[in-house]
C-alpha cells in the first residue's frame, strides 16, 4: 500500500475514533444534564411564582388604598348628614354611603382572596425550593460519579491527539493539508472504504479503472464523484 495513503487511512482514523467520544462524553453528562434542566425549570416557576407574588401583593395594596380613601369619603358623608337641611340630601347622602360601604366590603373579599392566592403560591414556593434542594444534592453525587468517568476519557482523549500529532509531524505537509481540505467538507469521512465496488463515503458507484486502482492502492486514489481518498478496508 502506498506510505501515504497508509498515513491518510490512519489518521482519517484517528479523527473517527476522537468522534466517536463525543456521543460517549455526552452519555457519561447526561444524568447531570437531566438534573440541571430539571433545577433549571424549577428556578424558572420559582421566579414566575414570585412575580406573580409580587403582582398579587400590588393588586393588595391597590384595593387597600380604595378602603382607606372609601373610608375618608364616609366620613366626609358623616359630616355633611349632620348638617342636611333638606330629605332629599339626605337621601342623596344614604345612596353615596351605602355605594361606598358596598365598595369597602368589594375591596375587603378581594383582598381575603389576594391573601389566599399569596398564601397557596407561597407553599408552592416552598416546595419547589425543597424540591430544587434535594435535585442539587444529587447532583453532588452524580457528579462525582461523573467525573470519575470523564477523567477515564479524558486519557483516551490525549492517548489518540498524542498519536494522532505524532503521525501528523511525521507526515509530508502537502498531504495533511490535501486531507484537511477534503475533511473541511467531508468531515472525518474524506477517507472512505470502498464496498461492493461503492465509495462508502457518497455510495455512489465507482468505474471499473478507478476501481482496479483502488485495489492496487499503489497511489492515492480519490473518489470521481465526491473527491474523497478510497481505499479497501482489509479483512
Amino acid at each position: 500500500m502506498n506510505k501515504y495513503l497508509k498515513e491518510l487511512i490512519e489518521l482519517s482514523k484517528y479523527d473517527k475514533k476522537m468522534a466517536d467520544l463525543v456521543p460517549l462524553e455526552e452519555n457519561i453528562k447526561k444524568p447531570l444534564t437531566q438534573l440541571q434542566v430539571k433545577i433549571k425549570n424549577l428556578t424558572n416557576k420559582l421566579e414566575k411564582l414570585e412575580e406573580e407574588i409580587k403582582n398579587l401583593l400590588l393588586k393588595k395594596s391597590k384595593n387597600e388604598l380604595l378602603i382607606s380613601e372609601l373610608k375618608e369619603k364616609l366620613n366626609k358623608i358623616a359630616e355633611k348628614i349632620s348638617k342636611v337641611k333638606t330629605i332629599r340630601e339626605s337621601k342623596a347622602l344614604a345612596l353615596e354611603e351605602d355605594l361606598a360601604k358596598e365598595q369597602i366590603e368589594a375591596a375587603n373579599e378581594e383582598i381575603a382572596k389576594f391573601e389566599k392566592a399569596i398564601e397557596a403560591k407561597k407553599e408552592q414556593k416552598d416546595e419547589i425550593k425543597k424540591e430544587i434542594e434535594q435535585l442539587e444534592a444529587e447532583c453532588v453525587i452524580v457528579q462525582s460519579d461523573i467525573q470519575s468517568k470523564l477523567d477515564v476519557l479524558e486519557e483516551q482523549k490525549q492517548a489518540i491527539f498524542k498519536n494522532k500529532e505524532k503521525l501528523v509531524q511525521s507526515m509530508d505537509s502537502k498531504i495533511y493539508k490535501f486531507y484537511e481540505k477534503i475533511k473541511k467538507w467531508a468531515g472525518n469521512s474524506a477517507v472512505s472504504p470502498v464496498k461492493k465496488q461503492a465509495c462508502m463515503g457518497c455510495f455512489m458507484k465507482i468505474n471499473e479503472k478507478t476501481y482496479i486502482d483502488v485495489i492496487k492502492s499503489d497511489e492515492i486514489t480519490t473518489c470521481p464523484h465526491c473527491g474523497r481518498v478510497l481505499y479497501i478496508e482489509e479483512e
